[in-house]
């Protein structure tokens, strides 16, 4: 067997893509409508949905939402040293509820159907994200990135866009946009 196999299945052995973490949350119960992991900026990184349900926000919407969640968890983590940790924040609506759990520098969001048994629901993804957390791997290795895009990022940068606009311009993640950035000076 091929030592390069053999090091791509100890990888996959340790790692989980946020599209497989995402699909795995949603399958937890089946009153869950929603699942993704974003960074602390609102940019998500993966998303699965339950087919069949109804979106209840419409998509111009669904970047707000993420950007407020994202800035909410950033706010609330403040109190951290007067009341401990921040675990997680729960919005009951008449239509649905909307979960968000910090896990280390990224957020993981979920929604379920109004009726569901919100403790049952954050027992099971919490336990979920103790056990499988450390695995989940959300930056794409940069030699994913196509040369178009490269060659996007280059000019954008030479513009001297900001990074968090190259970023939301590319549809890529913060740190994937820095590594290569460093690559790009090398």
């Amino acid at each position: 067997m091929c030592i390069c196999y053999i090091l791509l299945l100890f990888v996959r052995c340790i790692t989980m893509r946020a599209e497989e973490f995402s699909r795995n949350i949603l399958d937890l119960d089946e009153k869950m409508r929603f699942a993704g992991i974003m960074e602390k900026s609102g940019h998500l990184h993966a998303r699965c949905k339950k087919e069949g349900r109804e979106e209840y926000l419409k998509v111009k919407n669904h970047g707000i939402s993420f950007s407020q969640t994202a800035y909410i968890v950033e706010m609330r983590k403040r109190f951290s040293s007067d009341l401990g940790e921040l675990r997680y924040i729960v919005y009951s609506y008449d239509k649905a509820k909307i979960f968000s759990i910090p896990l280390t520098d990224h957020i993981v969001v979920f929604s379920t159907e109004s009726s569901a048994n919100a403790e049952n629901i954050l027992e099971k993804t919490l336990e979920y994200i103790n056990t499988n957390g450390a695995k989940l791997s959300l930056y794409q290795p940069s030699n994913i990135i196509n040369e178009d895009k490269k060659e996007m990022l280059r000019n954008l940068l030479e513009s001297d866009i900001s990074e968090e606009m190259i970023a939301e311009q590319l549809d890529l993640d913060m740190h994937t946009v820095r590594r290569l950035i460093q690559e790009m000076k090398r």
